[in-house]
């Protein structure tokens, strides 16, 4: 027998919007800042694809095995919208491909974090940008080769990295605020429209508008474009204070 779903407004919680959030295992950061950035009515509901980082030669590709699973997940969370919450992997699978096959399998509006930062770009009108992460060298330069697939100029990709664990994708989480704003401020130049700070596991939040405020620039992550994104995917067209300009005024 088939269970007919209640309507928003019947709901203690998440009677604006339930957002569905997959993020790999070892991800502490997107869930956090997600909740940090909800406007009232609105909830994180997060599931997790086990990210093998040292059983497996390649765990990002690795990791998609587990998204049947986390789907199931989803469908009985009853969430109004999906975003996928790693960067990295679209650099293994195509992020369009990602978000539809999300999308036809829940029929739900879906994001990925890749497609909420282009979008984000798009809507900042940013040609140009300086990109800072967690990386390792070649997962940077892979990152830049995408970004000028897409039409946009890399002025510069360039990775913190603190601790070893890194060099398999792990501890992004740990790398803390001001490594992150001294690695924006050191990319940042007058030839970037804007700075990007990929990697949906580093801590961004806090720093996004004081740095947007130091460099006279807007200053766009991947948790906060994800987020973004599956705000509006959620029709919550709400503006925001405190993350960036993308939140306060797109």
């Amino acid at each position: 027998m088939a269970f007919r779903t209640p309507e928003k407004s019947k709901r203690p919680y998440g009677w604006r919007a339930r957002i569905g959030l997959i993020v790999p295992s070892p991800n502490t950061v997107a869930e956090t800042e997600f909740w940090r950035m909800a406007p009232e009515g609105v909830t994180i509901h997060t599931t997790r694809m086990l990210y093998r980082a040292q059983e497996v030669e390649d765990p990002l590709t690795d990791m998609e095995q587990f998204l049947p699973r986390v789907l199931e997940e989803l469908r009985g969370l009853e969430v109004d919208v999906v975003a996928y919450g790693c960067t990295a992997s679209a650099l293994k699978t195509p992020y369009e491909e990602t978000q539809k096959g999300i999308a036809d399998e829940l029929d739900l509006p879906t994001v990925t974090t890749m497609g909420s930062v282009l979008e984000a770009f798009r809507a900042l009108g940013v040609e140009s940008i300086a990109v800072g992460s967690p990386y390792t060298d070649a997962t940077n330069e892979a990152e830049s080769r995408f970004f000028e697939s897409q039409g946009l100029t890399v002025t510069v990709d360039k990775g913190v990295r603190l601790f070893e664990g890194q060099q398999r994708g792990r501890h992004m989480n740990l790398v803390p605020k001001d490594a992150v704003e001294d690695l924006a401020m050191s990319i940042d130049s007058a030839e970037a429209d804007a700075i990007f700070l990929s990697c949906s596991d580093m801590a961004t939040l806090g720093s996004i508008e004081r740095l947007e405020d130091k460099l006279g620039k807007p200053v766009i992550t991947s948790a906060q474009a994800t987020f973004w994104g599956a705000l509006r995917a959620a029709g919550i067209d709400d503006r925001l204070e405190g993350c960036g300009r993308l939140l306060r005024e797109h």
